[in-house]
């Protein structure tokens, strides 16, 4: 029994002194290899192989799923993180809006000061007809506001239209630009103003005429509201743009060119019509 323990410690210390002759020939990264070191080597090379593919092979399944992960996450971050930025720029642009809309009511302001006009509003544009121009168009100001059928609308450039149509919370203005329109005017000049008539054409110039065919107006004289009718007096409508002189008409025509831009308005100028009857 003893014998045989004997034996086998002896067995085991040879494959120790063997492999470790091995490991210590191999590091020294001899050029001529022993039969066993052959042995060895192509035997465990396979299997080193073997798993060095697998380890590449998980490795390429799985860093692919990892890395869509990573991106997504800082695709969300980016995402997140750009719309911060339009929103910023967004009420950026809106206190700009505001400030532009505000500071070109300073005329029609103007105005209301130098009139004793107290009770006016100041609104914004909500609704539009179709088309191009801002021939009638909604506010949102209504009958709770003060705001009744025939109220004057005006922005800093000048005279916009009339409220024709009033609910509790909003109305329909109707712009001097419509076919339907008519707007007292006078000229302003040197010399005493000329009155005449104005009307709508549905586009951007407006078509008049002056009550005097010998009054004498030129390309480039300022017209304003008269007071005759339903605006007040004095606000700016345009200005001629050309005029034309018929033998045959006992009238001298005119074509204006709105102070407005009919093609943009966002916040508009209203004047209560019990202002204009006080």
């Amino acid at each position: 029994m003893f014998n045989i323990f004997k034996r086998k410690i002896m067995i085991v210390a040879i494959v120790t002194i063997i492999l470790l002759v091995i490991i210590g020939i191999t590091f020294g990264g001899r050029e001529n290899l022993t039969s066993a070191e052959r042995v060895v080597g192509n035997t465990l090379t396979p299997i080193q192989r073997f798993f060095q593919l697998g380890s590449n092979f998980i490795s390429d399944l799985v860093d692919p799923v990892l890395n869509i992960w990573k991106l997504d996450e800082e695709n969300e971050n980016l995402r997140e993180e750009n719309v911060k930025l339009q929103n910023e720029i967004i009420k950026l642009k809106l206190s700009i809006r505001e400030y532009e809309d505000l500071k070109s009511l300073r005329k029609a302001l103007n105005y209301a000061s130098d009139n004793n006009i107290k009770d006016y509003v100041t609104c914004n544009v909500i609704a539009k007809d179709p088309g191009n121009w801002f021939s009638i168009f909604t506010i949102d100001v209504g009958l709770k506001d003060g705001i009744g059928k025939n109220s004057t609308v005006t922005n800093g450039d000048g005279l916009i239209g009339l409220v024709y149509e009033v609910g509790d919370s909003w109305a329909k203005v109707i712009t001097i630009i419509d076919n339907i329109s008519r707007v007292s005017f006078e000229t302003l000049s040197e010399e005493n103003g000329n009155i005449g008539l104005i009307n709508g054409d549905g586009d951007a110039i407006l078509k008049g005429y002056l009550f005097d065919h010998e009054a004498e107006v030129k390309i480039g004289d300022k017209i304003v509201t008269s007071g005759l009718g339903l605006y007040p007096k004095g606000i700016q409508i345009g200005k001629i743009k050309e005029v034309i002189v018929k033998e045959d008409e006992l009238l001298k025509s005119i074509l204006v060119e709105p102070s407005v831009n009919f093609k943009k308005l966002d916040r508009v100028f209203v004047i209560p019509k019990k202002n204009l009857e006080d």
